[in-house]
């Protein structure tokens, strides 16, 4: 296996991954009855850095742009995160 088509496969592995996770979190979400303000709070706060650390990569990133594909990933899993939990709030009423 060539060193690019590795670099893809990991990827390819680690976005289904974190999909993976973010589906049997928001599973869990949906059927909890505890508040979820706190969550929703740091969900949001972690879209913001890591949205934050996608654009600065975005702005001076190497001729690669490895760190900014794992930074926008990284944006889309937390995002998801936010936008689910947000979801099951006003689902819920609170």
């Amino acid at each position: 296996m060539s060193g690019n088509s590795g670099y893809i496969l990991v990827i390819v592995i680690g976005v289904f991954l974190l999909g993976g996770l973010t589906f049997m979190n928001l599973r869990k979400i949906s059927k909890t009855t505890a508040d979820l303000t706190q969550l929703k709070k740091r969900t949001l706060l972690w879209t913001e850095i890591s949205l934050a650390l996608f654009v600065l990569q975005l702005f001076f990133r190497d001729a690669q742009g490895g760190f900014l594909l794992f930074f926008g990933i990284l944006t889309l899993f937390t995002g998801a995160h936010y936008l689910g939990v947000l979801y099951y709030t006003r689902k819920k009423g609170k």
